[in-house]
């Protein structure tokens, strides 16, 4: 497995933005794959947020997509005091349990603090337990879009 910034594989955007819209779709009313195409193309950078990152089943050419996560500057419009966030970890079923997650977590650390970030952002419905594992810690709970959230930080 190696994880690369999507610039490097724009080929993948169809499936990550179906598996993006089928696991988050019902927190945005008027979400759909095209909104999440587009958004996907939009962070088409090396060194600069919003950026997303592609975990890949090897590095062959044309190795299929196992999982995203991306560096944003927002991810919760009621909290536009946070900058940035990481967002949108997801790997593929068939995947996880293999620290699919964990790499695209550090991947996303390591180019935030690269950028000159010195802490970082998250929410979560469920993992707050692999966050912590990571280094998160809890620092808020509330409610989005109808949905009870814990938000995480992590100081780097």
């Amino acid at each position: 497995m190696i994880v690369v910034p999507l610039a490097q594989r724009p080929d993948v955007i169809p499936v990550l933005a179906r598996w993006l819209y089928e696991e988050w779709g019902y927190f945005h009313e008027h979400d759909s794959i095209e909104r999440r195409t587009a958004e996907l193309s939009a962070r088409l950078r090396e060194d600069a947020i919003p950026m997303t990152f592609v975990a890949l089943a090897s590095a062959e050419p044309d190795a299929p997509a196992i999982g995203t996560a991306a560096l944003t500057p927002d991810d919760l419009e009621t909290r536009p005091d946070l900058c940035p966030w990481l967002a949108s970890v997801l790997v593929d079923p068939r995947y996880r349990g293999r620290g699919v997650g964990s790499t695209l977590v550090t991947a996303v650390v390591a180019k935030a603090r690269e950028l000159g970030h010195r802490r970082l952002f998250l929410f979560t419905e469920d993992q707050q337990a692999l966050y912590a594992r990571l280094g998160w810690a809890e620092s808020d709970r509330a409610e989005y879009r109808g949905h009870p959230i814990t938000i995480m930080q992590r100081e780097m």
